[in-house]
This record gives C-alpha cells, structure tokens and sequence, in this order.
C-alpha cells in the first residue's frame, strides 16, 4: 500500500515539472528592452559557425535530400532538387562562404564534393523559392534590435550578405542578398 502511495506521488511530481516544462518551452522568451522589437530567427549550422535566418523567410526545412547538380551552373550551386513536383535551386552555403569542407566537421572533402545527401532549408520570397543546403538545424532563436552589431569582420566578397552578428557570433543572414545572388547568377 505504502509503495503504490509513493509511485502515486512520484507519477504526480513528474507531471508537475512536465507542464511546467512544457509551459516554459511554449513560452516566447524576453530578451529585449521595453519596446524593441524582437524578430525570430532560424539558426543552423555550417561546421563551427552559426548562421541565423529569419523565420519569415523560411518556407520549410526538408529532410536529407540530394541535390542533382546543374552543368555549367556557378560552383556555389549544389544543384537542384524537386519539391512536390517543382524543380528549386539549392545553394551551397558553405561554398557559398567560402567555408573549407571537413576543416571542422571531419567529414570527408570527397564525400561533401559528391553531392551527398544534405540538409537544405527553402527560403521563399516574394513567391520565389530558393533551397540552402546546411550541415544542421538548432533552434528557433529570438533576437532584439539591440543585441545587433555591425558584420564589420566579415570578409570581403559575402559581407553585404551579413545582416549583423550577435555578440555570441550568430551571424544573420540577409535572404534579400541571397536571393540577389540568385538573379545575378552568382559570381563567386
């Protein structure tokens, strides 16, 4: 009797901090100053570094997908793939960057060359599509107009598609650049 009163108690209090928990998680955190906005943003990964990418502008995140590459296309394409029977290009981030293969990831240079299968955001923009292929996905993150500072450190070449940076590193994306990008042809 004493025992299923105490595994009574224990199911109660797991519960307790589940909702608890669950309330916290649903919760849209406050990190900004009275009347700041606060804009979310869609952090994924290229080996070490964090990129960020407004949640707006992000149409869906798909599964690993290949692309199938394009000859003749700029070398910062991955390819293209299909989305529910509509062909979308698929940019190469990390080329893109100019961020080394396997520096950081230990994947194999050949392998990422090989057109393995990646993970690969799809952006939309005034009805435009275009797929971002990453290394990882993280987490939905908040951040104020405050918390920005000037991509200032970024190399030349991609800086005008840095936003800004946060002051733990998380640099923010401009899809309005990429999608430029897109119109010109990428050049590289």
């Amino acid at each position: 009797m004493r025992e299923a009163i105490d595994l009574q108690s224990a199911r109660e209090r797991m519960e307790a901090v589940w909702r608890e928990r669950a309330n916290r998680l649903s919760q849209r955190p406050v990190t900004a100053g009275a009347g700041e906005s606060v804009l979310p943003f869609l952090v994924v990964g290229i080996g070490k570094e964090r990129y960020g990418i407004e949640l707006p502008d992000v149409a869906e995140v798909l599964p690993q997908v290949r692309a199938t590459p394009v000859p003749g296309a700029a070398e910062v394409f991955a390819g293209v793939i299909n989305v529910r029977g509509e062909i979308r290009a698929v940019l190469d981030l990390r080329r893109f960057l100019c961020i080394e293969p396997g520096s950081e990831t230990g994947l194999e240079k050949d392998t990422v060359a090989q057109g393995a299968p990646a993970r690969v955001v799809l952006l939309r923009r005034q009805s435009r599509e275009l797929g971002l292929q990453i290394d990882s996905v993280e987490q939905i993150r908040w951040v104020g107009a405050g918390d920005l500072q000037a991509a200032g450190n970024s190399p030349v070449g991609w800086s005008q598609h840095i936003k800004g940076a946060t002051q733990d590193r998380l640099m923010l994306l401009s899809t309005e650049a990429l999608f430029a990008e897109l119109e010109t042809g990428v050049t590289t």
